[in-house]
């Protein structure tokens, strides 16, 4: 009976209970709850502004323009006019390293090509003398068996043209009237064999004197006698002269000579291919004695030629080779080890008569009118940067200073680092004399500057398929969504170009249990999506966000996950 009763009082508490939980229930979940107890909106007004959209990067200078002072072989230090820093100036001679053997070759090959080039003019001259041409006027005597078909040399003697103007005697006096001729007196000469008499002159008396048969002095006087058509050369002639009214003959006859005579040379070797004159004719200066062919001259001359043009190279390579072993500045700048090494003074190892090797660095020469500052840039930001953008720089050393600075290069290949990749830039930035090498500064590269356009708050703008949204909030407090488009953006703003007018109220954020504000790398994600004014997936949601999150913020309606403003995975991961 007990145990009946006791069941009976469990029966009717437990009916209790499930009344009241059911009531609980009802009264909990279906009473309209409060709008202003749970959410919390933060309003703001479309205005007016500027927005300045940078890339930063944070590196050392280095100069634009440096370039290293290196031994090109190995040698002796001829002269060494380096100290561990100093200014130097373009064309600067720097060092000098001395190395035998290519002064040596160079010299060969220099010698060579000059023997070459006067080969050539040598067979150039040759082609353009195959006739040979007579120097001088007077009487031709061809050498012996010269005719048509002889073969002749380069500087054979064709014979020779003897002038026939003149003709000279060495007619022998007696010492003592010999004494007393003096240069322009008259002698008579008469002809052997002719019944002639020629008048002649005192040339000269030689200082030398031979014997006579009877043992008596005698003194060779030399006389001339001008041609009236009549003598000839081989005509013996004794003489007789007046001196101090005294007829005084000569002691023996003489032959006559010429008084001049010209050898005729080939200049060309060949064949006589004619003979323009006959032996003992008279010639004027200026005419063909004979004419000479030569088969192989123009290709004599045309394997001279592409000699020398090879032997040009070698001169050209050898010459370059000893040029290399002055070193000397490449532009204005500055001078120093330390770009070699920054522990040791290099140059005190190589002063003048000391040997170097080759690829020994002395040090570098920089020109510091530039600087540059390579960076590194997320793969992100690479479509809206382009070479020639601007930059503003900061330097850590100058906090008081900005530097303008210009992208010049910007690398088609990324490194990738912890799955991220990036992109090297480099930036010049003019030099006014403040910077220095190794300083460490800060470039904002410019890839948007907009004025005087519409602004709301980044996180007011949501997306959704592809297209942007924010919540307008009418005059009588209420909400609705407007599409817009989107412009240029900077950490804290957007532009807005279309969907809404200035002065405009628009919900910047809302926060309660269910909307909550994302990290600040999630933050930072959300402003990739706007990149290039493009939307994206999702700022993080998901398996690990692009900056190394665990778990991002993933599922549920919140701003930053999978569902909420900017829905879907996100860049780093699969939501």
């Amino acid at each position: 009976m007990r145990l009946l009763r006791s069941k009976l009082w469990l029966s009717v508490i437990a009916a209790i209970l499930l009344c009241g939980s059911g009531s609980y229930y009802y009264y909990t979940l279906q009473k309209p709850q409060k709008k202003t107890a749970s959410v919390q909106e933060k309003v703001a007004t479309v205005k007016k502004g500027s927005i300045r959209s940078t890339v930063s990067g944070t590196s050392q200078f280095e100069a634009q323009d440096m370039q290293n002072v290196i031994a090109p072989a190995d040698g002796t230090i001829k002269a060494m006019n380096l100290t561990k820093n100093q200014a130097v100036a373009k064309g600067d001679v720097l060092v000098q390293i001395s190395d035998p053997l290519a002064e040596t070759n160079m010299q060969a090959a220099q010698s060579s090509l000059t023997q070459m080039e006067k080969d050539l003019a040598d067979l150039q001259n040759q082609r353009n003398n195959l006739a040979v041409i007579a120097p001088a006027s007077g009487k031709m005597t061809l050498s012996g068996n010269l005719d048509s078909g002889s073969n002749v040399g380069k500087n054979s003697r064709i014979g020779s043209i003897s002038n026939t103007s003149s003709f000279t005697a060495k007619l022998p006096f007696n010492y003592e009237d010999a004494t007393q001729l003096k240069q322009g007196d008259k002698v008579d000469l008469s002809i052997d064999g002719f019944l002639l008499t020629k008048t002649g002159v005192v040339q000269s008396v030689d200082s030398q004197t031979k014997a006579d048969a009877t043992g008596g002095r005698l003194a060779i006087v030399n006389i001339s006698v001008k041609n009236d058509g009549t003598l000839d050369a081989g005509m013996n002639v004794k003489g007789t002269a007046d001196i101090n009214g005294r007829a005084v003959d000569s002691q023996g006859k003489a032959a006559l000579d010429y008084v001049t005579v010209t050898p005729v040379f080939s200049v060309a070797s060949g064949t006589v291919q004619e003979l323009k004159v006959k032996n003992a004719a008279y010639v004027n200066q200026g005419d063909t004695i004979a004419t000479l062919i030569n088969d192989t001259i123009d290709d004599q001359i045309a394997d001279k030629q592409a000699s020398i043009e090879r032997q040009k190279l070698t001169v050209q390579d050898t010459t370059e080779k000893v040029n290399e072993l002055t070193l000397t500045a490449p532009f204005d700048g500055v001078f120093s080890t330390d770009f070699a090494n920054k522990k040791t003074n290099v140059l005190a190892s190589y002063p003048v008569g000391s040997k170097v090797v080759a690829q020994t660095v002395f040090g570098a020469v920089a020109s510091l009118d530039y600087m540059q500052l390579p960076i590194q840039v997320d793969e992100i930001d690479l479509p809206n940067i382009k070479v020639g953008a601007k930059a503003i720089v900061k330097v850590d050393a100058l906090p008081n200073q900005m530097f303008q600075g210009e992208l010049t290069q910007l690398s088609t290949v990324g490194t990738t680092t912890n799955g991220v990749t990036y992109f090297d830039a480099v930036l010049s930035v003019k030099n006014a004399g403040d910077l220095r090498y190794g300083m460490t500064a800060t470039a904002d590269i410019i890839i948007a500057d907009r004025s005087d356009v519409l602004t709301v708050p980044i996180e007011a703008v949501h997306q959704r398929g592809g297209k942007h949204y924010v919540t307008l909030k009418d005059d009588d407090g209420t909400n609705k969504e407007q599409e817009v488009e989107i412009g240029a953006h900077d950490s804290t703003n957007i532009e807005i170009t279309k969907g809404l007018n200035e002065g405009d109220k628009i919900v910047a954020s809302a926060s309660s249990r269910q909307r909550q504000t994302g990290s600040p790398d999630q933050v930072q994600q959300l402003r990739q999506q706007f990149q290039g004014g493009a939307g994206g997936a999702g700022a993080t949601g998901g398996a690990a966000g692009r900056n190394g999150g665990a778990g991002g913020q993933g599922g549920g309606a919140v701003n930053f996950g999978g569902g909420g403003n900017f829905g879907g995975g996100g860049r780093g991961g699969g939501g």
